[in-house]
């Protein structure tokens, strides 16, 4: 409708996000990427007319985190995302610019960077994030920095704690964004360390992670992980019936 009332009545600075976000419904809950990408374009088209720009963040932070991945790769995003982080923070939207900065040290890691590397990254993202009372995306980074260090197999049982803690949390406050990446990142764990057991286990009890990082990669890497999870239990379960 919003988009409707644009092209009837005219644009607005309002108008780039809105197809955006028309855009991350097409990519992800109606299935229809390359239609969801056109919207993309068409919203930073808009951009480029003249009293557009006011809304240019939040229309890049759409793109490029919930649209370009279904029919590019991930890598092109990355650049992106880091240059509207450092335009945010110089213009005071801290809250884009900082989501920015939390999609793109996902989007890091989903391309395989070196652990070493990203680890270093969210080191320094932290205190920034802290600074900026960006409260939020600090724990999903704390989330993610606790992943990266399992991986290397560092501080794996103060990492445990860590990662249930949050997931504590976020259930007696309600916080189903923090939970769904804090459970993505521990079914990482479970998956790379062939912890088969933990994992079915997070499957089940998790539900559906997808209904609250809805057209993210991280919810696309979830499913690719989900389904692992679920060819391995199958796998397993055949193996204990022919052993009976």
């Amino acid at each position: 409708q919003s988009v409707t009332t644009s092209l009837k009545h005219g644009l607005s600075p309002t108008s780039s996000p809105i197809f955006a976000g028309l855009g991350l419904l097409l990519c992800g809950p109606f299935g229809k990427p390359h239609e969801g990408r056109e919207m993309a374009k068409a919203a930073e088209l808009i951009l480029e007319k003249p009293g557009m720009r006011s809304s240019a963040i939040r229309t890049v932070l759409i793109t490029q985190s919930f649209c370009y991945h279904w029919t590019s790769p991930l890598q092109d995003t990355i650049g992106p995302l880091l240059e509207w982080y450092q335009r945010g923070l110089e213009i005071g939207d801290n809250d884009s610019a900082c989501w920015c900065l939390l999609t793109r040290s996902y989007h890091i890691f989903f391309v395989g960077r070196a652990l070493d590397s990203i680890q270093k990254e969210l080191e320094a993202s932290i205190p920034v994030l802290t600074q900026l009372k960006q409260d939020d995306k600090k724990l999903s980074i704390i989330a993610h920095l606790t992943t990266v260090k399992k991986l290397r197999g560092i501080d794996a049982e103060a990492g445990d704690k860590i990662l249930d803690s949050m997931l504590a949390t976020a259930a007696s406050t309600g916080d189903v964004n923090l939970s769904a990446y804090a459970n993505s990142m521990n079914l990482e764990v479970f998956v790379f360390f062939q912890q088969w057991k933990e994992a079915i286990e997070l499957v089940e009890k998790a539900g559906d992670v997808r209904l609250f990082i809805v057209s993210t990669y991280t919810a696309t890497r979830y499913t690719l992980l989900e389904a692992l999870t679920h060819l391995k239990a199958a796998q397993l379960a055949s193996g204990w019936k022919k052993r009976q």
